[in-house]
């Protein structure tokens, strides 16, 4: 019976780690192609492009981009970035969807990663990936980078509020401007 046990746990690592490496692979694929004529659509934001100070906020400004795809009169996000500078840090994240199932029904593509960078003060940043399948979290990781040393951790689930934008907002946001 033990060995039984330990097989099947063997076996679900090994799916997990293929997913990330097929949910990387997919990453991989996205970026490549960003930039090129038969990429994807993409829109920008740009917020505060005059460089005004904020009472409270100070300097800030923030950049989201959304990459997108169409078809059938059905939009969808694939790869949404943003990156924003503070008075007192900066952060950057994306998010990717996985591509619709065919025939696309006005059904989006659920989150398969989500990355989260930002400094605090002393040049302290922090990083943080998640992968996802089906709605579930596969694996999570993270580090924090100082300027003497490097910690790893294993970040918690992002909520809502945590971070400048979660996955859901960045959607809501999409849905406003498609």
């Amino acid at each position: 019976m033990r060995t039984f046990v330990t097989l099947i746990l063997i076996a679900s690592c090994a799916v997990q780690a293929d997913d990330i490496a097929e949910i990387m692979e997919y990453y991989n694929d996205i970026k490549a192609h960003l930039d090129d004529e038969h990429g994807l659509y993409r829109t920008e934001i740009s917020i505060n492009t005059r460089d005004g100070v904020y009472p409270v906020l100070g300097h800030y400004q923030e950049k989201i981009t959304f990459y997108w795809n169409s078809e059938a009169g059905h939009d969808w996000p694939v790869l949404i970035q943003w990156s924003a500078d503070y008075g007192g840090h900066w952060e950057r994240g994306e998010v990717l969807f996985s591509t619709p199932e065919e025939p696309w029904d006005g059904e989006r593509g659920e989150l398969v990663f989500e990355f989260v960078s930002f400094n605090t003060s002393a040049e302290i940043v922090t990083e943080s990936r998640w992968w996802f399948a089906c709605g579930e979290l596969l694996e999570s990781n993270g580090v924090t980078i100082y300027p003497e040393e490097q910690v790893d951790f294993i970040p918690d689930v992002p909520y809502e509020g945590r971070y400048a934008h979660s996955p859901t907002e960045l959607m809501e946001m999409f849905d406003m401007i498609h």
